[in-house]
């Protein structure tokens, strides 16, 4: 897929509904996130927002390995799965020839 047209599904499709879905919960956990760093900032200190940013991209990174990209490889055909199907297109292709 060029990077032109991802680009265009990623800004018209996929960003408007995670922001739908996902903002509200998202910012709420991530409030608490703020509150547990702070909690431990010393006095003076300020927090560092990069921090808290790097956090919940790693536990994003985590959840969607461990709980989204594992459904959606089992919707995903394999490579062995895929030439099966090829196979099968073929044969159906084939018709039995008058006579034989």
């Amino acid at each position: 897929m060029s990077e032109d047209i991802s680009f265009k599904i990623q800004l018209g499709v996929i960003l408007p509904k995670m922001t739908e879905t996902m903002e509200k919960n998202l910012l709420d956990i991530t409030t608490e996130l703020i509150g547990i760093v702070k909690a431990g900032t010393r006095e003076g200190e300020r927090l560092d927002i990069t921090a808290v940013k790097e956090i919940v991209m790693k536990d994003l990174e985590i959840f969607l390995d461990d709980n989204i990209i594992p459904q959606v490889e089992k919707e995903i055909p394999t490579e062995d799965e895929s030439n099966d199907e090829k196979d099968d297109a073929a044969e159906e292709e084939v018709t039995d020839t008058p006579g034989e």
